[in-house]
């Protein structure tokens, strides 16, 4: 049976960066000659700010198995629409609205409408961040074929995300750095950063903000090292 795990996956690398900084914020410094630390926070108003600029942008759609040959035989005309982030205790929660139809076969292809729910506490791991006791359900108001579907595969689901659910924090922000035209997360007044240099301490929710927070210490560039 098809599944969803191709753009879950997709998803999660968009939704799940963390970290401050304003988009477009010209950096004005290379990185600290000392080791310093940085507290990176974003908002999860900012977040579905940036899905919807960055992904649907579709009349506020995104068809994410169009030109994708993992699943564009069967979700071709798969609609997702209406994203949300929120913070529910340690756990950081993304929704999204999924319609149109979903070929079974090729002589059967019911039409689908729900929200689908997906929710993880986010780890710091070996300089990753990993997603942990990841949960995937239908909102109650998803049509009972969209429900039957998600109780059927949210379990291989879930493992996929604690799997391989995973961002290399400190390859991004050495990126956005580099480049201020990339959504944050971003290092505030530094443009010049190796990956090698930062070390994600730690990530978190705060739920009192409504926000994922991460703590990164950027070192001194390596003897020898010739730098950006």
């Amino acid at each position: 049976m098809p599944t969803i795990y191709a753009f879950l996956s997709s998803w999660l690398m968009v939704w799940m960066p963390i970290g401050g900084g304003h988009r477009g914020a010209p950096p004005v410094a290379a990185a600290p000659s000392d080791p310093r630390s940085y507290t990176l926070a974003m908002p999860t108003a900012q977040m579905v700010s940036i899905l919807k600029t960055e992904l649907f942008v579709d009349s506020g759609r995104l068809y994410p198995c169009r030109g994708n040959p993992a699943c564009s035989s069967w979700g071709h005309d798969l609609a997702l629409s209406a994203p949300g982030v929120k913070v529910d205790g340690p756990r950081i929660v993304f929704t999204v609205h999924v319609s149109g139809s979903y070929a079974i076969n090729a002589m059967f292809a019911p039409s689908i409408a729900g929200d689908l729910v997906v929710s993880a506490v986010p780890v710091a791991r070996n300089g990753l961040i990993h997603m942990t006791q990841s949960a995937v359900q239908a909102a109650p108001t998803s049509d009972i074929v969209f429900q039957g579907f998600v109780q059927t595969v949210h379990g291989q689901i879930e493992q996929m995300l604690n799997d391989k659910g995973t961002l290399d924090l400190a390859q991004y922000l050495a990126m956005s750095a580099k480049d201020p035209k990339l959504p944050p997360p971003r290092l505030p007044g530094v443009s010049c950063v190796e990956p090698s240099q930062i070390q994600v301490q730690s990530v978190a929710t705060d739920p009192p903000s409504s926000s994922v927070t991460a703590m990164v210490l950027v070192n001194a560039p390596a003897a020898g090292s010739h730098g950006c």
